[in-house]
């Protein structure tokens, strides 16, 4: 969803068009590729399913049903729904009833204090200029 949208293969065109419709305005190139290479598999596949489909049934061509048919045997495998809310609340709900251990601060790893390492909020940064300075 670059400045080479013009360059980009219709598919492409169409799926940054999609991608823009749910509100995602900018990604990176290998986002939409990865989008093609499943919407590529996911029909390569179906129509051969619907192929075979047809050919069981005695027709040289498939038709809508084979087609049909085809998808909704793909849909379990490409787009797993999300398990029941209710579902999720019970386990949830056994997960949290456990009280988080109590690690004894004996056997810890300390890490250095704020000011004697990368952790602490107020840094300074240098400037180009000065690192040009520093490597003459």
């Amino acid at each position: 969803m670059a400045s080479s949208d013009n360059l980009a293969p219709r598919d492409a065109k169409i799926i940054s068009l999609i991608l823009r419709s749910v509100g995602i305005e900018e990604c990176e190139p290998k986002v939409i590729l990865q989008f093609l290479e499943v919407a590529y598999k996911y029909f390569i596949e179906a129509v051969e399913d619907a192929i075979l489909y047809a050919e069981h049934a005695g027709r040289s061509t498939p038709n809508g049903a084979d087609i049909k048919l085809a998808i909704q045997t793909k849909v379990g495998k490409y787009f797993v729904p999300p398990p029941p809310r209710q579902f999720m609340l019970e386990i949830s709900s056994r997960i949290n009833a456990k009280p988080l251990v109590i690690l004894e601060t004996s056997n810890l790893i300390r890490i250095p204090g704020e000011k004697t390492s990368l952790l602490e909020l107020y840094y300074a940064t240098i400037r180009k200029d000065e690192t040009r300075k520093r490597k003459k």
